[in-house]
């Protein structure tokens, strides 16, 4: 039987959707300390482009800040009322909800904050990732296997996942089903990290997206974590003297969220 090149793309799955995107960043402040950026990303269809969704990110290098993770208590007792107030009152520039957590509101995976290890190192697909800070100082996005205790020795931790891009590539197998609001961490494979804020995309779509090169033409992706998405999705930025800060706050309480905070100096 003859096969043509489309029907065999369809056929291993490889087929990815054409889509358009826009950078329409602020103008950034001097004395902003982070890098801002909005995406507006697009899809095309038979009468043209359509769909239009929306992309946050904030962008700070490892040299000047690093992660900071942040218990928000158990679902009956939250110590914060939302993101906005958990990050002003830990003095983060910039923050986003953290992993995912289970019904009884304990974290899914190993998290630590502020040296404090909650749960256990766990497995599986939504805990293929570590992020980390090391002594308030150097961060890090890990996979599970690259992650050893005894030499990172980390001041703050959480595991989520499944990756959405790694070595510059889209990941594999990642579903094309439930289209739903995304947070996510990104690393250039330098010194840069950002966190982002999506709207409703399916994990196979971001981690197209995420992968094309026009879509951070500036910082290359090397890698792409997903967060926990649809309603303990949300993100925070502080934007110095250009206005009040960026706030979108999840829909429901969270067990933990992820800060960036100025890093420590070696004395």
């Amino acid at each position: 039987m003859f096969v043509t090149a489309a029907a065999l793309a369809t056929l291993n799955g490889s087929v990815q959707a054409d889509w358009k995107i826009e950078d329409q960043s602020p103008a950034q402040s001097p004395d902003s300390p982070l890098v801002i950026e909005k995406k507006l990303i697009s899809q095309a269809g038979e009468t043209g482009f359509f769909s239009t969704r929306r992309i946050d990110l904030v962008w700070f290098h490892a040299s000047e800040f690093t992660f900071k993770v942040i218990d928000n208590g158990p679902i009956e007792t939250p110590h914060y009322p939302g993101l906005g107030a958990a990050m002003q009152a830990h003095g983060c520039l910039a923050g986003c909800n953290g992993g995912f957590f289970l019904k009884d509101h304990a974290p899914s995976g190993l998290m630590i904050a502020d040296g404090t290890p909650i749960g256990r190192f766990g497995e599986g697909a939504l805990l293929s990732g570590v992020l980390l800070s090391s002594g308030n100082r150097n961060p890090y996005l890990l996979r599970r296997a690259e992650y050893d205790g005894a030499k990172y020795k980390a001041t703050d931790l959480i595991q989520a996942g499944p990756f959405l891009v790694d070595q510059g590539v889209t990941v594999r197998g990642l579903s094309p089903e439930n289209s739903r609001r995304r947070t996510f961490i990104l690393h250039d494979g330098g010194k840069w990290f950002a966190m982002g804020l999506s709207d409703a995309f399916t994990l196979a779509e971001l981690g197209q997206i995420l992968a094309r090169p026009d879509f951070s033409p500036s910082r290359e992706i090397h890698r792409a974590l997903n967060l926990d998405g649809g309603t303990s999705s949300g993100l925070y930025c502080e934007r110095g003297s250009a206005g009040e800060p960026l706030l979108i706050e999840p829909y429901k309480t969270v067990r933990n969220f992820v800060g960036v905070v100025p890093r420590a100096r070696s004395r």
